[in-house]
């Protein structure tokens, strides 16, 4: 009973994880307890953990966070930057061996279903927002501003759009693979339910025009779709994949006015290039350790000053990628543990035939080349969530199951 209770409380975080609420902390806490009561109870088994490759590649990270208390200027923001760090090391260690396939299976469709409902939730409310602006669009739709849509959609709950890209992402990847596994004959119902989703996330995630995360997102899904169809030995499904990846992509492109904008006029690159040469100038200043996670904004401003980045200075950007602020903050040896954690990941998602691991890791590495993810509680929290639940989690391998 304790495991189905504890199981419980992990499917309650996972519908917690993309809420816009203050909650999460608190409903980590009851899921330590949960932990704590177990332990209690019956033992954890917790020793095993420190052989797996992936949990000391994230203990190794989380390490070189903690050593830069000890030259940083700014203790109190480094000691945040390390509490938001926190569920890095954490949800592996609460999750470890609790879960058997079918619940871990049904927290990534909890995790869905919160998306999906905080999708629905924020398109209703942009709908109504937008026909109070131009209530003369009821009667023609055709002249419907869909760039509205799209930049003030996620603003309006409070989410990043590259984050809540990401997180619709995920829950493409997650409907995707469990299409894949359903099977027409025998599970219509399911298998229509999945299509269901991936048709709703893919236009979602078209909507929100991210275009690291939408375009990141497609290319995974379509290289991983196209090894196995090869692996079966299925060419028609392989051809299949590719002509409708092209098709999708290009009607995409061609509908979403907002996403077409940005590509057209390459929104954002100049400013990119500006901050990721600052942030080099800061590493090359500082190659080793960097200067802390609690100076890093204080870093990275300076040297847009020195740059001449105008726009930098004022808004204060970070570096947008998320290797560079590692060797900011952290220096080179924090950008190569970083790097490690991803490359153990990798690693486990290819021995172990974890597509969804796979996929996941390989669109969170992509998009981290232009957002740093770890820089916020979405992102972090989002990648802690995902590796505790596929690399830690389980009681057994999940392809064995």
């Amino acid at each position: 009973m304790g495991q189905e209770v504890f199981a419980f409380l992990v499917y309650v975080y996972a519908v917690a994880v993309p809420l816009r609420s203050n909650f999460k902390t608190e409903f980590l806490l009851v899921l330590i307890l949960g932990f704590v009561w177990n332990v209690y109870r019956q033992g954890n088994g917790l020793s095993s953990i420190v052989k797996n490759q992936v949990f000391r590649a994230i203990m190794g990270y989380y390490a070189l966070c903690i050593l830069s208390l000890v030259y940083t200027a700014q203790t109190q923001a480094t000691l945040n930057f390390i509490v938001l760090q926190g569920t890095l090391p954490l949800l592996p260690i609460l999750f470890y061996k609790q879960l058997t396939r079918r619940q871990i299976n049904t927290a990534l469709l909890f995790f869905s279903l919160s998306c999906f409902c905080l999708s629905v939730y924020a398109s209703v409310d942009i709908t109504r927002q937008y026909f109070e602006k131009y209530p003369q669009h009821w009667e023609q739709l055709q002249l419907i501003d869909w760039t509205f849509f799209s930049y003030f959609l996620p603003q309006n709950i409070r989410f990043h759009a590259p984050y809540y890209s990401l997180y619709i992402g995920a829950c493409l990847l997650i409907h995707g693979y469990f299409l894949y596994s359903t099977k027409l004959t025998k599970k219509k119902a399911s298998f229509l339910l999945h299509l269901f989703f991936c048709v709703f996330y893919f236009g979602f995630q078209a909507l929100l025009a991210s275009r690291t995360a939408l375009v990141a997102t497609v290319l995974v899904m379509a290289l991983v779709g196209v090894y196995l169809a090869l692996r079966a030995g299925k060419y028609v499904v392989l051809v299949g994949v590719i002509l409708f990846t092209i098709a999708s992509s290009v009607l995409v492109f061609q509908k979403v006015t907002y996403l077409r904008i940005k590509f057209s006029e390459s929104a954002g690159v100049t400013q990119r290039k500006m901050m990721w040469t600052s942030a080099l100038d800061v590493i090359k200043a500082h190659p080793v350790l960097g200067v802390s996670p609690g100076e890093t904004e204080n870093a990275l401003v300076d040297s847009y000053k020195a740059n001449m980045f105008q726009e930098g200075v004022d808004s204060r950007f970070d570096a947008h990628n998320q290797f560079l602020m590692h060797g900011v903050s952290l220096g080179v040896l924090g950008a190569l543990a970083f790097a490690l954690v991803l490359y153990f990941l990798f690693r486990e998602a290819i021995q172990k035939r974890e597509f969804i691991l796979f996929s996941f890791v390989a669109v969170f590495a992509i998009c981290c080349l232009t957002e740093s993810l770890m820089q916020r509680r979405d992102g972090t929290l989002l990648f802690s969530f995902m590796v505790a639940l596929l690399v830690f989690a389980p009681k057994e391998h999940l392809h064995k199951s």
